[in-house]
């Protein structure tokens, strides 16, 4: 598919017409990235979500974890990505696209794609996480090139495992997670006993140790937290068929997902 088509797909999915340009650069990045570096990097978060998993919810965030030993330096990334990058930007309509660090420290690393002032999206590196070889999938990145690469990719039930630590594990409420975490268990993903045992096992185990933080984290994801970062990112007739809700679906989601510990 060339670029048209692909932005076509993602607006007729409900995006607008600049985040569905911005989902094709994730898909680019994703591209050149994995070409460039193969073997290195497996791709989670929202934005995979998005990309291959039907998510509604935008993100800005092409989130990689570093399967090699030694990841790429940001220079590295930089060299590989100007050019194809700049390229496929002017196509859709960014002029003046450029790719700067925006953080190097300790296990992380994040680069900015921007269009002049504007922050398109990120790129965030890290080697911190724990993966399970056996619950990750390959999907082929939508492309335009004869070059025909894949990338790894956590299945649902990982992803749901990486959502479940975040949203307990950040030092702030992030109602994306919620909403990440609806949409995963709506697809059908669960918690099998061998992934509840690294759940308790892993960097928020101490708060599955306490049931009133869990219920009242859980309790807070309402209309007060959801729609500041909920309705700028969701197609709005998804916002607000919540909204209409006072966002009880998003919260008997996480008391089934954590039922076991509440």
């Amino acid at each position: 598919m060339n670029i048209a088509q692909r932005l076509a797909i993602y607006e007729e999915r409900g995006f607008t017409r600049e985040t569905a340009a911005v989902n094709v650069l994730l898909e680019e990045s994703l591209q050149i990235l994995l070409s460039s570096f193969p073997d290195t990097f497996i791709f989670f978060g929202g934005a995979s979500l998005v990309l291959f998993y039907n998510s509604p919810r935008h993100s800005g965030d092409l989130d990689l974890l570093v399967s090699a030993g030694a990841p790429p330096s940001a220079e590295e990334l930089q060299r590989v990505l100007d050019q194809p990058l700049r390229a496929a930007g002017e196509t859709l309509g960014f002029s003046e696209l450029t790719i700067e660090p925006a953080r190097a420290a300790g296990e992380f690393l994040k680069l900015a794609v921007k269009a002049g002032e504007q922050i398109l999206f990120t790129i965030d590196l890290t080697k911190i996480s724990a993966v399970i070889t056996s619950e990750l999938v390959s999907f082929p990145i939508p492309s335009d090139s004869n070059e025909h690469v894949t990338v790894p990719v956590p299945s649902r039930p990982l992803q749901l495992l990486f959502k479940a630590e975040a949203f307990l594990k950040r030092p702030f409420l992030k109602t994306r997670d919620a909403f990440d975490i609806k949409l995963l268990c709506d697809s059908g993903a669960t918690l099998d006993d061998n992934l509840k045992a690294h759940l308790a096992d892993g960097p928020a185990a101490d708060r599955l140790d306490d049931p009133d933080f869990i219920a009242e984290r859980i309790s807070r994801v309402k209309s007060k937290t959801c729609k500041p970062e909920l309705q700028p990112c969701l197609p709005k007739e998804v916002y607000d068929e919540l909204e209409k809700t006072g966002f009880e679906p998003l919260r008997q989601a996480l008391r089934e997902l954590f039922a076991d510990w509440l």
